[in-house]
């Protein structure tokens, strides 16, 4: 089990992956800006962070910053709809159109069982 932050705007997408990373075994918090990701990241140690997709590029880049200068030690996996990744420097990325990817749940996993071998 790993403590997972997802973070987006996106409301019905970010109950759709909370839930079924919490089938999978994971606690999952959420936040909605970057006041709710430092508030989250003050009290919490995360092994996940999720950036959601519907996030504007410069508040994606803002929260990705704020984990990487935290003491929040995520690993932070970026969602987005283009060809690439609006982020360099993530821990992984994956291509979305909406709903929950199947692989949100395998990459998670992969990500958490890395940590915990390192």
């Amino acid at each position: 089990m790993a403590n997972i932050l997802c973070i987006g705007i996106d409301e019905s997408s970010m109950t759709a992956r909370s839930s079924a990373l919490q089938r999978a075994g994971h606690t999952v918090s959420q936040a909605r800006d970057i006041r709710q990701v430092e508030a989250a990241c003050s009290g919490i140690q995360f092994d996940v962070a999720l950036i959601g997709q519907s996030l504007p590029a410069k508040e994606k880049l803002r929260v990705y910053e704020t984990l990487r200068q935290s003491n929040c030690g995520a690993k932070i996996l970026e969602l987005h709809t283009g060809s690439e990744p609006e982020l360099t420097g993530t821990d992984a990325a994956l291509r979305v159109s909406s709903g929950v990817p199947e692989a949100l749940v395998e990459i998670v996993n992969r990500l958490t069982a890395r940590r915990k071998t390192a």
